[in-house]
Order: C-alpha cells, then structure tokens, then sequence
C-alpha cells in the first residue's frame, strides 16, 4: 500500500478491561498457547463479561485518522461504531463473503488491505459492512 508508518492504539470502558489485557498480553506464550487452559478461562470469564456489558453497554468503535507527513496539510478521520461486537463482526464477515461471490475479492485468507483493491471494491465492502452500525463518518 505504500504506507510508510502504522500506528495502532486499543482502548476500552470500562477502564479496568485494558488492565486486564496489559496483563493478559505479559503472560507468558506458552500459558497462551495452552487451548485447555485458555478455553477454561474464556468458559468462566463470559458470565462476567456479560454482566459488564450489560450494565456497561457493548459498544465497539474503531477510528482510523490518516495523516502524512509529507503534506501536513493531507488529514482524513473515519469511524465506525456498532452497539455490539458479535453483529458487527457477523455484518462484516458477510460483506467479504458478499464481495467473494460477486467477484470483488478473490477467495482465501487476506488482511482486508490486501483483499480488496481501493475505489469502488473498498467502498462497496464498507458499504456492506456498515450495515447495523449506528456511526459511519
């Protein structure tokens, strides 16, 4: 893609999740890699999960600001917010399936940058892939 520099920041509310994953992400690979352990981990932390979201809400949101530093004066924000990660992720998963069969995207496993070409493929995936989100700008 030409891009020279990626920066990537994650954040959630309540704060106490991205502690959480401070400390998740310092446990050792091979505590990670270990599936029985993690899938009994996921099994007892869902309750909890759900009770956060519950009172919480779920809302997922992800902003993208572009920027060069080549021409200060080139500067682009986009945002996409979805009440709930699981629809959001099903709505997206859908629009590459969608871009698939119709040709846009050839079959196999691509970063999203990689799968569709910039113009009229990109636009038609976001389109699709915005469906159900309550932000788009």
């Amino acid at each position: 893609l030409g891009v020279g520099n990626v920066k990537s920041l994650f954040g959630t509310a309540p704060a106490f999740w991205n502690t959480l994953l401070g400390v998740m992400a310092q446990l050792p690979p091979s505590l990670l890699a270990n599936e029985d352990l993690m899938t009994k981990l996921a099994i007892f932390s869902l309750p909890i999960v759900r009770a956060v979201d519950y009172f919480a809400g779920a809302t997922n949101a992800m902003r993208c600001d572009v920027t060069s530093q080549q021409d200060p004066t080139i500067r682009a924000t986009a945002i996409y917010a979805h009440e709930n990660l699981e629809p959001c992720v099903g709505e997206c998963v859908t629009a590459f399936c969608a871009a698939i069969l119709s040709g846009s995207v050839r079959p196999g496993v691509w970063f999203p940058e990689e799968a569709i070409a910039v113009g009229k493929d990109a636009a038609a995936v976001l389109d699709l892939a915005s469906v159900g989100a309550h932000t788009v700008e």
